[in-house]
C-alpha cells in the first residue's frame, strides 16, 4: 500500500491545473484609496507638482518614495506614501 505512495504524489504533480477565468485575475491598478485616513486629501491637488511645495505640510508619519527606492512593506493605515519620479514631480498618493 505505501509503495504507491510516491507514485500517486508524481501523478498529482504532473496534473495540468485549468487557467484562471478572465474575470477572476487581478487588474494592474490599485483600488481607489480614501485619503482621510492618512490625512492626504489635501494634497490630491498637487499630484503632477513638485514635492517640495509640500514637503513641509505633510503629516508626520508621511514618506516620500522615489522610483527606485526601497520601503517596508508593512502596512500602516495612517501613513501617507508620497510617491515622486526622478524629477520630484508627485506621481501619485496612498495611505499604507
Amino acid at each position: 500500500m505505501h509503495r504507491f505512495i510516491p507514485i500517486l504524489i508524481l501523478l498529482a504533480a504532473c496534473a495540468e491545473t485549468p487557467p484562471a477565468p478572465e474575470d477572476a485575475r487581478l487588474s494592474p491598478e490599485a483600488a481607489p484609496v480614501d485619503l482621510a485616513f492618512c490625512e492626504g486629501e489635501q494634497f490630491t491637488d498637487s499630484i503632477g507638482q513638485p514635492v517640495s511645495s509640500i514637503l513641509g505640510l505633510l503629516p508626520e508619519r508621511a514618506r516620500v518614495l522615489g522610483p527606485d527606492e526601497l520601503a517596508t512593506q508593512d502596512y500602516r493605515i495612517d501613513r501617507l506614501n508620497v510617491f515622486i519620479n526622478d524629477a520630484g514631480i508627485i506621481q501619485r498618493l496612498t495611505c499604507g
